[in-house]
């Protein structure tokens, strides 16, 4: 017997480990474990001292996981070949990093004895030094696993191309099913009963939500398999199906599917009720317009122009989401940016933001990890309603208590020439809201009201000093003598002359009888 296959195995946790251990007979089948290891780190040492042929390692690990373990290990172990153990969840996570050197993985809901022996193998045949190992047998595969070593990047050798037999037709599709406990069997069983009987169909690697069937048909065939695609979404409400571009080459089989996956999970992201995506009949997204302008948005919110900021925020959001071909991620992004920016515009302007404050990293959350573009919006409306409470209360609590403030500001400065822009600067209000404001809280306008503050300030100066009329309207601060008799005679009914003729007139008939009494 030749040279055993020697195997480091790492995981952190050690009921795996153990587990792995047990499957198989390791020298029987002519393999040796020469170590184990909890994390890369210590994975690494151990493939410096023992030198393994493979190394079989899980990928979420503390200190260095497994997919810097394979980036590492490949560039200073480079005919160290490594077996990567997958879960669904980031099954399509360790697809994208075969490029760093993995030889194969192992779905963990799939890992057995036979799985893990048939995988082991399949390495072995590959590491030169080992041909003559017993137990190395170049294994056949199947078309469906050479298919899928293909999506999956690897690089095969001249005699591990599909034969011609297995694909006899001219063109080829990548359908892809997207769903909630899918049967892949079944998927292709209902598939191969709907399309002519010359079709080649296989059934590729799957996860728990994804399934991949790969159609090799002629040319004239190809409306049958839309029409197939129709009807099988049609009897299958809870699945999304996706036709992929058709192709000539199987070489092409991996550019299809990253390309099309890529294109087809930003469409179902941004319509998940839609039941079917072609290739050649897509949904048409938006046309793209100007970029949100934030510093514009944030000007309206200062400005508290509330209904404006909302109604340009919400017009953006209806748009992006339209955006079909825009990265789920820049969406995300977005909302939780003007999360964000809200809750800080809303604590500068004084605002009770302690129940956001406490609530915004379940918003930042909730969003991020939304599968469909219409549950992140379900987070980012319930945000904005939230925010229109508090602003709702915020005023109501703040309204007289602003009244009062604007009012005394007038009082204590009517002498100066003020301006509506002036108030409106000083209290941080936007001059057209506080005119609005100010009709509908003291029942006139800014400019009558501040008329009759001078006025009445002026009728005091008449009656109990000498000052001259128009030394007054200076004092009460009108600069034009004549617009102030103007304004104090529309409002009292008579000019300044005449106001004051009549006081001395009524003091002195009430001092006459007063002298009168006296005698």
């Amino acid at each position: 017997m030749g040279e055993a296959c020697k195997v480091l195995i790492v995981d952190d946790e050690m009921l795996i480990r153990q587990g792995i251990i047990n499957y198989i007979d390791w020298e029987q089948e002519g393999f040796q474990i020469v170590g184990e290891a909890s994390n890369g780190k210590e994975a690494l040492q151990l493939i410096a001292e023992f030198s393994p042929h493979i190394v079989v390692t899980d990928i979420v690990m503390p200190i260095m996981d497994g997919i810097d373990l394979v980036r590492e290990g490949k560039k200073a172990f480079p005919d160290t070949e490594f077996i990567v153990l997958s879960s669904f969840e980031n099954f399509d996570y360790v697809r994208s990093t075969f490029q760093n050197g993995v030889a194969d993985y192992i779905l963990k809901p799939k890992l057995n004895g036979p799985e893990l022996l048939k995988i082991l193998n399949r390495v072995v045949s590959r590491i030169p030094d080992l041909q003559h190992c017993a137990s190395a047998v170049k294994p056949e595969r199947s078309t469906e696993e050479l298919l899928e070593n293909m999506i999956s990047g690897y690089d095969l050798s001249l005699d591990q191309t599909v034969s011609a037999d297995a694909l006899p037709n001219s063109r080829f599709a990548l359908v892809g099913v997207h769903g909630k406990n899918l049967d892949p069997i079944q998927l292709k069983m209902a598939v191969e009963q709907s399309v002519p009987r010359e079709f080649r169909i296989f059934s590729l690697a799957s996860s728990e939500s994804e399934t991949m069937l790969l159609l090799n048909f002629n040319p004239d065939q190809l409306d049958s398999i839309k029409r197939t695609i129709e009807n099988q979404a049609a009897e299958s409400p809870d699945a999304t199906w996706m036709l992929f571009e058709p192709f000539d080459a199987i070489g092409d089989i991996k550019r299809v599917h990253d390309e099309g996956i890529l294109k087809m999970k930003k469409y179902i992201f941004y319509l998940p009720d839609t039941r079917v995506f072609s290739y050649d009949k897509l949904p048409e997204e938006n046309e793209k317009q100007d970029n949100f302008d934030l510093n514009h948005f944030i000007e309206l919110f200062k400005d508290r122009l509330f209904n404006a900021a909302f109604t340009y925020l919400e017009d953006h959001v209806d748009y992006l989401a339209g955006r079909y071909n825009n990265d789920s991620f820049e969406f995300k992004s977005f909302l939780g940016n003007i999360v964000f920016n809200v809750i800080v515009l809303l604590d500068a302007m004084k605002y009770d933001t302690q129940e956001l404050e406490q609530k915004k990293y379940g918003y930042f959350s909730d969003i991020n990890e939304a599968a469909h573009a219409n549950r992140a919006l379900e987070q980012f409306n319930g945000f904005l309603e939230s925010v229109r409470a508090i602003m709702l209360f915020g005023d109501k609590a703040n309204e007289s208590n602003n009244l009062d403030k604007i009012l005394g500001y007038i009082e204590q400065h009517y002498t100066e020439p003020l301006r509506l822009s002036e108030i409106a600067n000083h209290f941080h209000f936007n001059a057209s809201y506080l005119s609005s404001y100010f009709s509908t809280h003291h029942k006139e306008g800014f400019s009558e009201y501040l008329n009759r503050v001078r006025i009445k300030k002026s009728m005091e100066l008449l009656e109990n000093s000498t000052v001259s009329i128009s030394n007054i309207s200076g004092m009460v601060g009108y600069s034009e003598h004549s617009y102030f008799c103007k304004v104090f005679k529309r409002i009292t009914g008579m000019s300044p002359g005449s106001y004051r003729k009549e006081l001395q007139a009524r003091h002195e008939n009430e001092e006459k009888g007063l002298s009168s009494l006296k005698k």
